[in-house]
């Protein structure tokens, strides 16, 4: 699958190192980045095979019990991920604010029913400054407006068995689009590398 190295979704901000997925997107750390749709969890792990060290996970217990070893396996080490179960959303709000702020340059992953509000997203936001951490927010049901410096809504294509449609619905670099994602694992016979993320960019807003 060819990349178009079209500049859509990069975000380049001063002083923060950035997460590349397929040469084409960066993410940026020290910023927070919400995610919809029903493969919201597989950008998140996308994100975090392509960093170091521990993936800090934080959800109520429904959000974090279908964390299955087996199925996280091909993509990334389970043993890099840590889980927290809480009981309520403000606990879950307070965990990854302390999360963001203590983990330095790591990758925190936070699962809501609905996105935070602006207050909390503030909070979140600086929390993720303060330790220049990676924050992604899963969003199970509704977004709220917010400080979060991209928003992203990924879904699964039909009938393919690893490829998504990633759609960039708000970036305040003030770019937006939609790529075509697909995944390949590391069988010794590749030679572009290991764990490669293809990506072709199929509109542009």
């Amino acid at each position: 699958m060819a990349v178009q190295q079209a500049g859509l979704g990069k975000i380049t901000l001063k002083n923060h190192r950035v997460v590349s997925l397929g040469g084409v997107i960066q993410l940026a750390c020290g910023r927070t980045h919400e995610v919809m749709g029903d493969a919201a969890d597989m950008f998140a792990i996308a994100t975090a095979m392509h960093m170091v060290g521990p993936v800090l996970w934080i959800g109520c217990h429904n959000h974090v019990r279908s964390l299955a070893p087996t199925g996280l396996q091909d993509f990334l080490s389970p043993a890099r991920i840590i889980t927290t179960s809480c009981i309520s959303r403000q606990e879950v709000l307070w965990a990854a604010e302390q999360s963001l702020r203590m983990l330095k340059n790591g990758c925190v992953v936070t699962a809501l029913d609905d996105g935070p509000n602006l207050t909390e997203s503030r909070r979140l936001q600086i929390a993720a400054e303060e330790g220049n951490a990676l924050g992604i927010i899963l969003i199970a049901k509704r977004a709220q407006t917010s400080a979060a410096q991209t928003r992203w809504v990924c879904d699964a294509l039909p009938d393919q068995e690893i490829a998504w449609v990633w759609r960039l619905t708000k970036d305040k670099g003030g770019q937006v689009g939609t790529w075509k994602v697909g995944w390949r694992a590391y069988n010794g016979e590749n030679k572009d590398g290991p764990n490669l993320i293809f990506m072709a960019a199929t509109a542009a807003a």
